[in-house]
């Protein structure tokens, strides 16, 4: 496994793997045009094909295109689709869980954050999900998180003091 490469005014990216989503994509338009040319079925199941494999081989290029940010992690907080969810000062913690489901086989992997709301009242979580299409693994993410939670309180001891500390009141 190779070492992260985390420094202070740089930025730790989570996005969609595009060589996933293209063999993914490539595949199944490949069922779906191979089926095409030397099947027979009718209109039918022409349909059928064209909806199970045609429209998410598309999509799932389509994805794999756009390498879309789904995490970014820096010096001012975490980021989830673009939008902050918590700054470092009102961070608590994070979690990496696998979300059960009954009858389920597949790992459902969600990294939990959990920060105070902005008055320090009350405690939230944002669940956000992992999938198995990101380029960046659950360790990684986690790695991340506590480095620049640490150089947060290394760059502002100051505004450390005032605020809630993870231990209690």
């Amino acid at each position: 496994m190779n070492e992260l490469e985390l420094t202070a005014e740089g930025e730790f990216v989570v996005r969609e793997s595009k060589i996933t989503n293209f063999i993914f994509g490539g595949a199944m338009l490949a069922v779906f045009f191979v089926s095409l040319f030397f099947g027979d079925y009718g209109w039918g199941n022409y349909l059928m094909g064209a909806c199970i494999f045609l429209i998410p081989g598309a999509i799932a290029i389509a994805k794999g295109r756009r390498n879309t940010t789904i995490i970014r992690i820096n010096k001012t907080g975490v980021y989830y689709a673009g939008r902050l969810v918590t700054d470092w000062n009102r961070f608590y913690d994070a979690v990496v869980r696998d979300k059960m489901q009954a009858g389920s086989y597949n790992d459902n992997f969600v990294l939990d954050l959990r920060y105070y709301a902005f008055d320090y009242s009350l405690l939230c979580t944002e669940s956000i999900p992992l999938t198995n299409t990101q380029d960046k693994g659950e360790e990684e993410i986690i790695e991340a998180i506590s480095f620049y939670k640490n150089l947060s309180k290394e760059l502002a001891p100051s505004q450390a003091e005032g605020s809630l500390s993870n231990n209690g009141w």
